[in-house]
C-alpha cells in the first residue's frame, strides 16, 4: 500500500496571550499551540503537532509568531489552503487567529530556520491611561527620560553574553542584537528589539533595565558593568508580560520570510547569522 504523502504548511499567528499560560503546549493549562492543535486536528481528522518558531511567556502578545504543520490526508479539497485558513480561524477562539496560511516544505522548521526575531514594548507614561490598551501596554506614573534610554540601547547592540538579561537550558547565554529602536509619541514609548534570538526572559528584563535607565535610577553608562558581571540585573525582576508583543520572524529566504523587506533590511546591516530559540 502507498504511503500517503505528506503536505506541510506555514501560518502567521496573531494572538493576545492574556488569557493564555503562555505559547507552547503545557498540560492543564490553556496555550497557543493546544488551541491550534485541537481546531487542527479536528478539521483534518488526523494528529498533527505544530511547530512555532520560539516561546513566548504566559500574558506575551504576538502579531506575526510564524507556526508550521504537516497532515497526510485530503483537506478542503475545494478551496485548498485558503478554504483551511477560513476554517481554521472559525474553529479558533476570538483572542487567536490566522493571518495567512501558504505551503512550505515538509523539512521546513519555524525555529531553527529563522534569522531574526523583532519584539515591541510598550509603555504609557506620566500616568496616562487607555482603557482598550490595558492589556498590551505597560502604565507608569513617570515621565521616562527617553534620550538616556537610547543612550543606554547603544551599549547592548553587537553580539555579546546577555546572561545577565536571562537564561538558556543549555547554558548558551550569547546572543546579537542588531537594533533597538526607541520612540517617543506624546505619553507613549515604545522599545523595538531585533536580534537573531532571545534568551529567556531577555526582552521583558531588557526593557526593566531601560526603564530603569529613563527613571533616571540607572546611569546610562552604567549598563556596561551590568552585563558584564553576569549576575541577573536588577535582581531578575523583568518588566511585566502585558507589554511585549512578537512583531515579527524573519527567515532568510523571501519565500518563507513574513517581511521581506524588513529581512533585507536587517541582512544589509549586520549579515546572516546562526539562528536560536527564543524566549521572553
Amino acid at each position: 500500500m502507498a504511503v500517503a504523502a505528506q503536505r506541510c504548511a506555514r501560518a502567521i499567528i496573531e494572538y493576545d496571550g492574556t488569557a493564555f499560560a503562555g505559547s507552547q503546549v503545557q498540560p492543564n493549562a490553556r496555550t497557543v499551540q493546544g488551541e491550534l492543535e485541537e481546531a487542527l486536528n479536528r478539521l483534518i481528522g488526523e494528529r498533527t503537532r505544530v511547530r512555532l518558531a520560539g516561546r513566548t511567556d504566559a500574558g506575551v502578545h504576538a502579531t506575526g509568531q510564524v507556526a508550521a504543520f504537516c497532515w497526510t490526508g485530503e483537506i478542503a479539497r475545494a478551496g485548498g489552503l485558503p478554504e483551511l485558513e477560513r476554517r481554521l480561524n472559525a474553529a479558533l477562539p476570538g483572542d487567536l487567529s490566522v493571518r495567512s496560511l501558504r505551503a512550505v516544505a515538509a523539512g521546513f522548521d519555524p525555529r531553527r530556520e529563522a534569522q531574526w526575531r523583532i519584539y515591541r514594548y510598550r509603555i504609557l507614561m506620566d500616568g496616562a491611561r487607555h482603557p482598550l490598551e490595558r492589556h498590551r501596554t505597560l502604565e507608569i506614573d513617570e515621565t521616562l527620560d527617553v534620550h538616556a534610554m537610547r543612550a543606554a540601547a547603544a551599549r547592548m547592540l553587537g553580539e555579546r553574553d546577555f546572561a545577565a538579561l536571562g537564561a538558556d537550558a543549555r547554558g548558551h547565554t550569547v546572543r546579537r542584537v542588531s537594533e533597538i529602536r526607541i520612540t517617543h509619541r506624546g505619553s507613549r514609548v515604545d522599545i523595538r528589539i531585533t536580534a537573531n534570538a532571545f534568551l529567556r526572559r531577555m526582552v521583558r528584563s531588557l526593557a526593566a533595565l531601560l526603564i530603569e535607565v529613563g527613571k533616571g535610577r540607572l546611569d546610562p553608562s552604567a549598563v556596561d558593568g551590568v552585563l558584564e558581571t553576569g549576575s541577573r540585573a536588577l535582581h531578575g525582576r523583568a518588566a511585566p508580560p502585558r507589554g511585549l508583543t512578537l512583531e515579527r520572524v524573519i527567515y532568510r529566504s523571501a519565500t518563507k520570510s513574513n517581511n521581506e523587506s524588513s529581512a533585507h533590511q536587517v541582512e544589509r546591516r549586520e549579515g546572516p547569522t546562526e539562528a536560536g530559540e527564543f524566549a521572553t
